[in-house]
């Protein structure tokens, strides 16, 4: 009866034990289940936090990306629109300089063509007065020569009048085609006398390449009254009136 009662004793205590164990195992697996719920909700939440986070930097990425692109295409205008205003300036130099090699070569060109003229209307002249000296007979060139010394005595000496001559000029150079004759020598200095009002004393020198007339030196002054001159004037005036259709 006794081990009845104590077998009875331990069904009780270890219903018991079973019980409280139960108990204890069922609240440990509850907590344990809000534990695991609780931090699948913080996970939940930190994936949405991140999800949230990931989409926000897509959104910067996506907004820094359009930035750069646009960055870019406004730097490439603006090395398109530097490139081609270089490209302007170069060309623009290019022409000008062109231009002014153009205008030195045409300058040089023009220069060169008066500079040919020149020469060419010099020697003209100088053949045309050599064959005007060679052709014309001597008694001619000599007549032409007397008078225009008379002319010169008459009427070429007056503007003398209105330069100013320098005090120490006392010797006149006179270049003849012919000799002077005395009364021509006479005549010449004393209309400088006149007009300079001092004594003066005439140098001749005997130029038969002036053709006819004379040439007077007063210090820098020069009266050129010779054929040579007059047939220069001449080609002058000619070539003048080819220019301006005036003869001056």
């Amino acid at each position: 009866m006794l081990v009845f009662a104590l077998i009875i004793f331990q069904l009780i205590i270890f219903s018991l034990l079973i019980y409280i164990l139960r108990k204890i195992i069922l609240r440990n697996v509850v907590s344990a289940t809000q534990h695991l719920e609780e931090l699948n909700k913080d996970y939940q939440k930190k994936q949405n936090e991140i999800e949230e986070k990931m989409k926000e930097t897509e959104k910067k990425a996506k907004l820094i990306i359009e930035q750069a692109k646009e960055e870019a295409e406004k730097l490439k205008a603006q090395i398109i629109q530097e490139a081609e205003t270089q490209r302007e300036q170069i060309i623009n130099s290019a022409r000008r300089e062109a231009k002014e090699i153009i205008e030195q070569a045409e300058k040089t060109r023009q220069s060169l063509i008066s500079e040919i003229e020149e020469r060419i209307e010099k020697e003209a002249i100088d053949k045309a007065v050599d064959l005007i000296k060679d052709v014309l007979p001597a008694d001619f060139k000599a007549l032409v020569h007397n008078r225009w010394v008379e002319e010169l005595v008459l009427e070429g000496f007056g503007e003398i009048r209105y330069l100013n001559i320098a005090e120490d000029v006392n010797e006149v150079t006179v270049i003849s085609a012919f000799p002077l004759s005395e009364i021509q020598q006479k005549n010449i200095t004393q209309k400088l006398k006149e007009i300079l009002k001092r004594e003066v004393k005439i140098q001749e020198k005997i130029d038969s390449e002036i053709v006819a007339g004379v040439i007077i030196n007063l210090g820098s002054l020069v009266l050129d009254g010779s054929l040579k001159f007059k047939i220069k004037q001449s080609a002058q005036q000619i070539k003048d009136y080819g220019r301006t259709g005036k003869i001056e």
